[in-house]
């Protein structure tokens, strides 16, 4: 069974994450989800780059001193990738930014948590064409379309799923 309030799943008669009483609680299913609006997921997706920028740029400019630009760049990537993993493991499924903007990322099947298998498809998907700016111009324009693609996908997807949320089988919904 997993909380209304704030989708984490509980079997007691309060939510262990946000004391909502289970009296209020329900199971949350794919029929019942209300998914995240593409706005809503820009927004959240623009937040989390704000606060990722200091410490992406630091760690890659720290990294590009010692070795060089390639691994700098791989060096930013690892750690938002780390930043996405640690918030999406947590029980709420959220990043600061779906915080702000009331969204949370699910599974696909139950509405539940995203396992961290989940977490690493979304992540890695990115991560992989995020890569191909590594390799020179062609891979500039390889990105740009493949982002682009992925970015676009919820606008014409039933369940405002992009390519990622796809390959993972997770969700976006509003909390």
């Amino acid at each position: 069974m997993y909380c209304s309030n704030c989708g984490s799943e509980t079997t007691a008669a309060f939510c262990s994450v946000c004391g909502t009483p289970a009296t209020r609680a329900a199971t949350t299913t794919r029929a019942s989800a209300i998914y995240a609006g593409w706005w809503a997921r820009v927004g959240a997706t623009i937040i989390d780059n704000l606060i990722l920028v200091i410490p992406s740029a630091f760690v890659a400019y720290v990294v590009g001193r010692v070795t060089n630009y390639l691994a700098a760049d791989v060096a930013a990537i690892l750690v938002e990738s780390c930043y996405l993993y640690v918030m999406l493991t947590r029980s709420e499924g959220q990043t600061i930014g779906n915080r702000v903007v009331g969204t949370r990322v699910r599974s696909a099947l139950d509405g539940g948590p995203v396992s961290p298998d989940q977490i690493l498809k979304r992540i890695g998907l990115v991560a992989v064409y995020s890569c191909f700016v590594l390799v020179g111009s062609g891979g500039l324009q390889i990105v740009g379309l493949i982002g682009l693609l992925d970015d676009l996908f919820p606008l014409f997807s039933p369940t405002k799923q992009t390519l990622h949320d796809k390959f993972a089988g997770s969700v976006v919904v509003k909390v």
